[in-house]
């Protein structure tokens, strides 16, 4: 099959589950009775609706961000999460849930803003370890991103202890990654978001293109490999930072996302790219409805059903890279 049949293929299958979703779960909701008005419809149109829609931006900005990652530094396992991103988008969430922040900057709350400030603060962490040590190798990079994931993680812990219990359960499940929603406000905005992320990357397509090359190859080019990257992982705390301070750090979707969208679109950018977003979406999408319906009524964090799935890929993945170097 071409790479454009799996392309439009995967586009279709996606908005098949963006329309079937919303109406299937615990209650399952007539899809005439969503034009009347009563409770079936209140669900569908305010709750299941926008959830789906906020499912698929978030699981199409993580998958691209994972693809990004990847690409920058030529490392199949590299993700936000590993690079400390999203644990700092996680703390700085849980440090304005915990002193009840409220101020606002252009429409956006204090979890957004702070979640923004905690992945850039990991970010320039990054940045300056390797200014302190004098080298931007990728390796040190990586290293750095190890260690300031696991400082971001040990903040999030305090402050669990802090909180009393009833904010401690609420924050617990929101660390697994919970989609929920009400109205559309969110969903525009990370809607926005993720057409804006998508544009970009597809703009920088001979940016990313070079850096993947080789620096060495990129910077006989006229790049600079250097700068690139710094201003790549600064629009990466946006975008991984608003997903985050909405629906928590959900794990393994920014990893596995781009191996399967690289082998389905061979090695043409764009179709990479666009089937970056369309799987990671897409997937999101199904693993939330199945969050709310396998253990009815308990309703599942997402975040656990995308590490179900996403585990044994990575360990698939890792024994593979481990085959290939022996």
């Amino acid at each position: 099959m071409s790479t454009n049949k799996k392309l439009w293929l995967l586009a279709g299958t996606v908005l098949l589950a963006l329309a079937v979703t919303p109406f299937l779960g615990i209650v399952a909701i007539d899809p005439l009775a969503v034009l009347q008005q009563n409770p079936g419809s209140f669900i569908f149109w305010q709750l299941r609706l926008p959830r789906a829609l906020l499912g698929f931006a978030a699981g199409g900005i993580l998958a691209l961000s994972g693809l990004v990652c990847q690409n920058l530094f030529k490392n199949n396992l590299a993700t936000p999460d590993l690079l400390g991103i999203s644990s700092g988008a996680a703390a700085g969430a849980v440090v304005a849930l915990q002193f009840k922040v409220g101020l606002t900057f252009l429409g956006a709350g204090g979890m957004v803003l702070f979640s923004f400030l905690g992945a850039l603060a990991a970010i320039l962490a990054i940045f300056a370890i390797a200014r302190m040590i004098r080298s931007s190798s990728l390796y040190t990079f990586l290293m750095s991103g190890i260690a300031i994931n696991y400082f971001f993680s040990s903040v999030i812990v305090i402050c669990q202890y802090v909180f009393d219990f009833a904010d401690t359960f609420s924050l617990l499940r929101w660390l697994t990654g919970a989609i929920v929603v009400a109205g559309y406000r969110e969903v525009f905005f990370l809607l926005a978001l993720l057409a804006i992320f998508l544009v970009c990357v597809l703009l920088l397509r001979d940016e990313f293109l070079l850096v993947a090359a080789g620096d060495d190859f990129a910077m006989t080019r006229g790049l600079d490999v250097a700068a690139f990257r710094k201003y790549s992982f600064l629009g990466l705390a946006v975008f991984v930072g608003a997903v985050v301070s909405l629906c928590g750090p959900i794990g393994f979707v920014a990893l596995v996302v781009p191996h399967v969208s690289r082998s389905w679109g061979a090695s043409r950018y764009r179709e990479t790219v666009i089937i970056t977003v369309l799987l990671g979406g897409g997937l999101l999408v199904l693993a939330d409805f199945l969050a709310r319906s396998l253990l009815p009524p308990v309703e599942v964090p997402v975040g656990i059903v995308t590490s179900l799935l996403g585990a044994p890929f990575f360990l698939a993945l890792l024994l593979a890279q481990l085959k290939r170097s022996a």
